[in-house]
């Protein structure tokens, strides 16, 4: 599972962006035509429109261009989604959460007068 990072769409996201968000969101799912968008029975399917939907609640996954890559939508689509993806992956981040299949850096021991001999070298090795 891809990782995600958190921002505060209130502050950031502009109307244009939330509506074109909103229109990516009906134009991925019903297609142009209303009756030919993605296949929401397939993985890649369900999790570019939660991915989408996402973006409302200030979530930017990692792997949606991937998804919407894989998702084989019409090339201008496409684009209007990397677009979007260009202007939230500037706005600033709150936190980010790893996925599950990405290594996570443990944080740096705090240091203590009681520390054992391979503490205190785990310990100096993570501030060097």
């Amino acid at each position: 599972m891809s990782g995600y990072s958190i921002y505060n769409r209130h502050a950031n996201m502009d109307a244009e962006t939330l509506t074109e968000v909103g229109n990516l969101i009906s134009d991925v799912r019903f297609g142009p035509n209303g009756n030919d968008g993605v296949n929401m029975n397939t993985q890649t399917g369900f999790d570019l429109i939660n991915e989408l939907y996402g973006l409302y609640d200030g979530y930017l996954y990692d792997s949606l261009l991937i998804n919407a890559e894989n998702a084989n939508l019409p090339k201008e689509l496409f684009r209007r989604i990397i677009k979007v993806w260009v202007k939230v992956s500037k706005y600033p981040m709150i936190q980010y959460f790893a996925g599950s299949d990405e290594p996570v850096e443990q944080e740096p021991a705090e240091y203590s007068p009681n520390m054992g001999i391979a503490e205190a070298k785990a310990y100096l090795a993570s501030i060097s």
